[in-house]
């Protein structure tokens, strides 16, 4: 069984607008050669942009801050 991933633009960014504040959308991260690895809502973004969560129910939990 897979674990969904899911992200939220972290508010220093310079992608934050593109995302209502915390809602969370899902994600994959893929393995490339530059550093735009986080892969959703439309967009590439790198791991420093990103919050990154797994859903537990009706909860997200972080797996990064």
């Amino acid at each position: 069984m897979s674990t969904q991933l899911y992200a939220a633009i972290r508010e220093d960014s310079k992608y934050f607008y593109q995302n209502p504040p915390q809602l969370p959308f899902p994600v994959t991260i893929t393995n490339t050669t530059d550093a735009y690895r986080v892969l959703g809502n439309g967009d590439d973004y790198r791991l420093d942009d990103v919050y990154l969560f797994v859903k537990a129910g009706q909860t997200y939990r972080p797996i990064n801050n």
